[in-house]
Parts: structure tokens; sequence; C-alpha cells
């Protein structure tokens, strides 16, 4: 009988090592960065990209708040998850930029031409006298 038990024993040992395995699988397919997990975070929370007209978008209604230690905006609609202090200040040094808004280019005032001599518009080229 003890002989019956031991090849079950080891069976059972196997799945629950397989079974842990893919628990936390998903985790680590989407990064395993302090950031990449504060998404994944936002993303089980059911945050979405592209959701900010809904009150559930990613990037404004989660990650935002979360990084800049900030209330949600009165639109948002589902409940920030509960996020590590510490995993927030380690996505911070590693990605001091995550959540912010991308810099817009500055705008560069187009250079004039210098007005040509006789008083002609620029562009022109002066009259010539007849």
């Amino acid at each position: 009988m003890r002989q019956d038990s031991i090849p079950t024993t080891i069976c059972a040992v196997i799945l629950v090592g397989f079974g842990t395995v893919a628990i936390t699988q998903p985790v680590q397919a989407q990064g395993s960065g302090p950031c990449a997990q504060i998404k994944a975070v936002c993303e089980q929370a059911g945050f979405k990209p592209g959701g900010a007209k809904e009150g559930v978008g990613l990037v404004v209604d989660c990650i935002r708040p979360i990084v800049e230690d900030k209330p949600q905006r009165p639109k948002a609609v589902k409940p920030l998850p509960q996020i590590d202090p510490q995993l927030v200040a380690a996505c911070k040094s590693k990605n001091p930029k995550f959540g912010q808004p991308k810099d817009k280019p500055a705008q560069v005032p187009k250079p004039q031409e210098p007005a040509s001599p006789g008083g002609e518009p620029p562009g022109k080229p002066p009259s010539e006298p007849r």
C-alpha cells in the first residue's frame, strides 16, 4: 500500500509546482519592471487604453493618479487599485516620466524675411528704374 502512495504524492507535488508556474506566468509576460507591474494592476482593475471617455482610461484614470499621488479626476468611474508605495517609488526612480503626458514639440516661429531695399514686399525682386 505504501508503494501506491509514493507515485500519487510525486504527481501531486508536480501538479502543484506547475500550478504555481501557471499562476505567475501572466505577470512575467507583461514585464517584470515596477512600472509594468503598476500598468498590469491597473488593467486587472478594469482600466483600459482609450477608455478615458468612459472614465476608465488606463493612464489618465489609473496610472497618473497613482504615480503622482493625486486623486482621480471626477470623471473616473472605477476606484484606484491598491499599490505598494515602494513599487511606485521604484517605478519613479526607474522611469521618472512614466504616466506623464508626452511633450509636444515646441513651435518655433518662422523667421521673417528682411524687407528688401526700395520698399518692395519681401520675396519680390526690387523693381528696376525705367
